[in-house]
């Protein structure tokens, strides 16, 4: 019996304790409060399990309500498209679309969407996804899209955003054909997840809560697009920016937003109401960083329980081979370019970090938001860091918000993938110690 008891002990013993032993989170939050990040939450997974989780700072300044792991709702940003891709590949999977099928076949309208000058180039779901279909909308126009609370809902579709600053009779496309180069675009994007209501007969944002959100455990109390879909506004995550001396520069950029400089002790920073917009699949799906980690333990799982693994590796296939570039306006045919330090694949992007590795994942920013979603090269480890900084307006603290939070990925990467080896070679000694136990057991 006491040898049954000492093989169990083990053979069973969670190493992942001693995970932590290499975060210190007095470094992280001294490295946030230098760059003026409000607050941040941190989640670590692997395919199976939460590594790590640590809340910092605040997710209001006014009535300083600390950020919360499971309960701060966070605007997600751009980290939003991942969801689309996933939405598409599993109408790949049902065969209900092609992923380079001319989109016009799936729309159902008699207004069509082709670039103006290269009619025969199609555009497709794989250029969409992967930023290659040349389009180009304009940022001045894209400024204007955001609206105070759901104001942008009642004034504009996804189907009228899509139709209006798409259609072959506007100026939003590169001079280059579609499939030839990478530009990074929303109103693309956005229109892929147009293409799945259109094949599900279903709004996205429902498509999503019932074909991913469900599927996942993902509390769809706490998921939502419109502030509407909440019925607790306590917990969003306030949007700010740092250096209240840019207010005139910030009404300028976002002449629709309110926009305000905070009073006393608080007046060095602004603060930016809530708002929404219209193309809302590329960047406003709102929840909490655990429901999102909910959603990365699913890609390092390899799709299970919502996509086969081709499917993921689809996703993570850089579009064109590596052979097409990023859109430079005097590109010469003639000159040689070096690879991009990010990759499209169908919107989950490569991106090549300061300690030179690869990485696959998507990052986010909107007014007062800046977040980091990655997974490391070897598929087993992934990183959160969710924030209400912003990197938007033109301050000296923008590249030093980005470093901060490349860094903290980068050192927990490190941490728990020399975690990840030591618990895979403990277990396999474990394993043979317990063997060996036996062996004593049935020779004595």
């Amino acid at each position: 019996m006491l040898f049954s008891f000492i093989l169990f002990a083990i053979l069973f013993i969670n190493v992942n304790s001693s995970s932590s032993n290499c975060t210190n989170r007095e470094l992280i939050e001294q490295s946030l409060n230098k760059v003026h990040i409000p607050g941040a939450v941190i989640i670590v997974v692997d395919a199976n399990n939460i590594l790590y989780e640590q809340a910092f700072g605040y997710q209001s300044l006014t009535s300083l309500k600390p950020m919360d792991i499971d309960q701060s709702i966070f605007a997600l940003a751009s980290i939003s498209k991942t969801f689309i891709a996933v939405a598409v590949m599993q109408l790949v999977e049902k065969k209900l679309v092609n992923l380079d099928t001319d989109i016009n076949m799936y729309l159902s309208d008699n207004r069509k969407i082709f670039h103006p000058i290269y009619t025969n180039n199609s555009i497709t779901l794989r250029k969409l996804l992967s930023h290659s279909a040349s389009i180009a909308v304009d940022s001045v126009l894209q400024s204007t899209f955001f609206q105070p609370g759901d104001n942008a809902f009642l004034k504009e579709t996804l189907s009228d955003l899509c139709f209006k600053y798409l259609n072959p009779n506007t100026s939003n496309w590169l001079p280059r054909p579609p499939g030839n180069v990478t530009f990074y675009s929303n109103e693309g994007t956005s229109l892929a997840a147009l293409v799945v209501e259109r094949i599900t007969k279903m709004s996205y944002d429902k498509y999503v809560e019932e074909n991913i959100f469900k599927p996942l455990n993902i509390d769809i109390s706490k998921t939502g697009v419109r502030l509407s879909d909440f019925s607790n506004t306590n917990e969003f995550v306030e949007h700010y920016a740092y250096n209240a001396s840019l207010l005139p520069l910030w009404n300028q950029e976002f002449p629709l937003l309110n926009i305000t400089q905070m009073k006393g002790n608080l007046s060095t920073w602004l603060h930016i109401s809530l708002f929404g917009f219209s193309g809302y699949p590329a960047g406003l799906l709102r929840m909490s960083a655990r429901s999102l980690s909910l959603f990365l333990r699913m890609f390092i799982n390899n799709g299970y329980p919502l996509l086969s693994s081709e499917s993921i590796v689809e996703m993570k296939t850089i579009v064109g081979n590596n052979q097409i570039y990023p859109y430079q306006p005097n590109f010469d045919n003639n000159s040689s370019q070096q690879l991009p330090t990010r990759r499209y694949g169908l919107c989950w992007n490569w991106r090549t970090l300061s300690d030179g590795r690869q990485y696959i994942g998507h990052g986010g920013t909107l007014p007062g938001m800046t977040h980091l979603m990655l997974v490391n090269e070897k598929h087993n480890i992934g990183v959160i860091i969710l924030t209400n900084s912003d990197t938007n307006a033109p301050i000296d603290l923008t590249p030093q918000i980005y470093e901060t939070i490349e860094n903290i990925h980068m050192s927990l990467f490190k941490c728990f993938e020399k975690n990840h080896a030591n618990s895979f070679l403990w277990n396999s000694n474990q394993l043979f110690l317990g063997f060996y136990i036996l062996f004593i057991i049935f020779n004595r």
